[in-house]
């Protein structure tokens, strides 16, 4: 589809489903509430724009660029999110879950509220985000970064955590249950209230730590 007819669209029925978007560009633009379920949208421009309450379920958004953006109540699940551009997004009560999104950046997005249980997150870049009450349940986040994160209230149960690497990340009631944390990496961390019960922390690395308080002494 061309942009114009796109933009017909948009303004009739938000109705996009199952269309091929393939690079299209629609920066800066209002999108609230348009359906792309089952869209192909590889890389396309997505920045800066509102996707409030927007459907991108089972959509393909391999190396799409959604930075500045706000996301605010919409769902990707089961979405293949590869590679994908987060950077300074809203990301308010945004449903991820089952999605593929390897290596996608969050660099300083606000992640709360969000729904990642049972996602693919090899590899993601959350540095620096501000991630509040998050559902990492079951997620696969191996050599996930999250240095310079604030991580609050985040369930990260039954997740696997392989070679993530925590440096200089604020960890307040976050839970660790059941979590594979195997080289998994904390330093100079504020790690408060935290919930390690039922992990294996033999291989886990701590390391000039500013402040442990944790449900499970570290040994």
């Amino acid at each position: 589809m061309k942009k114009t007819e796109i933009l017909k669209v948009i303004e009739s029925t938000a109705d996009l489903s199952g269309q091929d978007l393939t690079s299209i560009k629609l920066s800066g633009m209002e999108l609230i509430g348009v359906n792309f379920k089952n869209c192909i949208l590889k890389g396309a421009d997505l920045s800066k724009c509102n996707l409030s309450l927007c459907n991108f379920d089972f959509a393909d958004l391999t190396d799409c660029k959604i930075d500045s953006s706000n996301l605010t109540g919409s769902s990707f699940r089961k979405a293949v999110l590869n590679n994908c551009d987060f950077n300074f997004s809203s990301l308010i009560g945004t449903d991820f879950s089952g999605s593929d999104i390897k290596r996608a950046i969050f660099l300083n997005a606000k992640v709360i509220c969000c729904n990642f249980e049972e996602a693919m997150l090899k590899e993601a870049d959350f540095q620096m985000s501000e991630t509040l009450l998050a559902n990492f349940k079951g997620a696969k986040l191996n050599s996930v970064n999250m240095r310079l994160t604030t991580l609050t209230g985040t369930d990260f149960s039954w997740a696997d955590l392989s070679e993530a690497v925590f440096f200089q990340a604020e960890i307040f009631g976050v839970k660790f249950l059941n979590t594979i944390l195997e080289k998994t990496e904390f330093i100079r961390c504020n790690i408060i209230n935290v919930d390690f019960r039922d992990v294996n922390l033999e291989e886990t690395i701590f390391e000039n730590n500013l402040e442990l308080r944790v449900l499970k002494p570290i040994i």
